[in-house]
Order: C-alpha cells, then sequence, then structure tokens
C-alpha cells in the first residue's frame, strides 16, 4: 500500500516542506514537530558521527546503517541522501535494495564525480550524463514495486553552467527520476527558470549559508517548487546549541544558567519512551 505521506511530497497542490536529521534522536525531534517525512542529510551524518566535512569521506555502509536506526526510531517516511551511489549501477542497485529493506522511502542520487562534495563547496566535478542516466534506470529497477522514491540529482550549475544544469534535469525526468533536484541555482531567476523548463515535480534546497537564495515557503511554491527541503539546519543548531552549553559549563563550573535551553530530565525520558521501557520490564519479570 502506498503511504499518502509520501503522495503529498509529489503533489502539484500545494510545496511539501522536510528538514534534514542526521540520526535517531534528531529524526525523533523532526517527527515530533509535525514533519511529514524527513532527509537523511549526507552532510549531517558526516558532521554529527564523523566531525567530518561532506567531502567524500563518509561512507555508504556507514550511511546505511545510520539509515537503519533512524528508521526504525520513527514512523515517517525517510529518504536517504545516496550520494553518487556508491559505483556503478550494481553498487546502485545494492544500495537500494538495502534502503527498501529496512524501510527507508527513497534516495537521492547525484551525478558528481567520487569523491563528492557538498553541493555549496567548491571544487566539484561532474560524471557523464549518460553515466548519471544509467544509476537513475538502474535504481528504478531495483526498487521494484515498493513505494520508493527516486530523487535524481545534479551539480551541474556549479560546474558548468545553469544551461547544462537543465539539460541534465530533463534527462533525469525521461529516465524515470521521481523528483528532479538541481542543486545550487543562484538566483530566483534562476529557480524561476529551473521550475519553467523541467516539468515537476522539483526540489529545491535550502542550505543556509549556501548559494541558493533562502525564500519563504510560500514564495518557493510560487516559483514552482513541489518540495522544500532545509537539509543543515538541525545539524547547525546542534552545534551551536552544543558549543553555547559545554562553554558555559567549561567557563562557569554549573548550568544553572541554562536551565531554560535545556530539555528536562523527564521529558527528554519521555521523548525516548522510558515509561514504555518500564512498562516492558514489568511486564516479563518473574
Amino acid at each position: 500500500m502506498r503511504d499518502p505521506r509520501l503522495l503529498d511530497l509529489l503533489s502539484d497542490r500545494s510545496i511539501s516542506l522536510t528538514t534534514g536529521v542526521f540520526d535517531a534522536l534528531s529524526a525523533k525531534l523532526a517527527e515530533k514537530a509535525g514533519f511529514a517525512a524527513a532527509m537523511l542529510s549526507g552532510y549531517s551524518v558526516a558532521g554529527a558521527a564523523l566531525a567530518e566535512p561532506d567531502f567524500g569521506i563518509l561512507t555508504q555502509t556507514e550511511m546505511i546503517e545510520t539509515a537503519r536506526r533512524v528508521v526504525a526510531a520513527v514512523d515517517m517516511p525517510i529518504l536517504v541522501d545516496g550520494d553518487t551511489g556508491g559505483g556503478g549501477v550494481a553498487n546502485v542497485q545494492r544500495l537500494v535494495r538495502e534502503l527498501v529493506t529496512i524501510g527507508a522511502r527513497g534516495v537521492f542520487l547525484e551525478d558528481q564525480q567520487w569523491p563528492k562534495r557538498c553541493g555549496h563547496m567548491r571544487g566539484k566535478s561532474l560524471v557523464a550524463l549518460e553515466e548519471h542516466l544509467e544509476k537513475i534506470s538502474a535504481a528504478r529497477d531495483a526498487k521494484g514495486d515498493s513505494d520508493f522514491l527516486i530523487v535524481g540529482r545534479t551539480d551541474a550549475r556549479a560546474v558548468a553552467g545553469l544551461d547544462e544544469a537543465i539539460r541534465r534535469g530533463l534527462a533525469m525526468k525521461e529516465a524515470g527520476a521521481d523528483l528532479v533536484f538541481v542543486e545550487a541555482p543562484e538566483s530566483v531567476d534562476e529557480m524561476r527558470r529551473i521550475t519553467a523548463e523541467i516539468p515537476p515535480p522539483l526540489l529545491v534546497n535550502m542550505v543556509e549559508g549556501g548559494r541558493t537564495p533562502l525564500l519563504p515557503l510560500r514564495e518557493l511554491e510560487a516559483i514552482g517548487y513541489e518540495v522544500a527541503v532545509y537539509p543543515v539546519t538541525g545539524i547547525l543548531s546542534a552545534a551551536r546549541a552544543l558549543e553555547n552549553a559545554y562553554t558555559h559549563l567549561a567557563t562557569h563550573g554549573d548550568t544553572a544558567l541554562l536551565g531554560e535551553r535545556m530539555m528536562g530530565f523527564d521529558e527528554f525520558g519521555r521523548l525516548v519512551g522510558l515509561e514504555e521501557k518500564y512498562a516492558l520490564a514489568e511486564k516479563y519479570r518473574r
């Protein structure tokens, strides 16, 4: 049975908002906040798990294992950043099958050469378009009849210009991508051209400090996007909050003034299901 929340992601009547998560806790908090779906962001996982930049250092195995824990922690659909797919078409199919098996609901596949870089970093390079289209087709075959989205991404704007990015977006659509994602347009005019020339549904990336203008959701909808993703909001916010808390504790030797900025001990227990675990222990107590 198809998940209606995934149908919402492809709706042409209103724009869907998703956020980036990086572990089971951040996914649970995103779900609690009311998001209908989330993206497991490679940028964020690399930062949280390895304290490394999104520079091709995170492995596919590490991403799949993180995805397994995230999917198990929440009920909402999780779309996974698959980077370049891990190699050739056989690697892409293995990735998709593993993600389907663990219950993920989609994958992002991009056209960079490995080692890839965050789409808002400099120094990227592209694979031939034909190679990327082969991966999109292979991913479609691997997902079978499962309710699983293939998000085709191109980083061509920063490497070869907007014309090439649009050409690749159209080709990904023809190859069967469910959503097309042209990364890092640099102006509203470029965003309008993307949505005018590539058939929907289209996804836009809102990266704080990145190359693309940050616009309110309704403006993105008016431009013609169906899905807006804020992939790094969570990890950037978490990093600042931890920095502030640890700096305060190290400087002052107490946490007396941090109370309002910290979740309560009991509240955190409720978030992670402590009472349910108490009940489970009692159920099997002899």
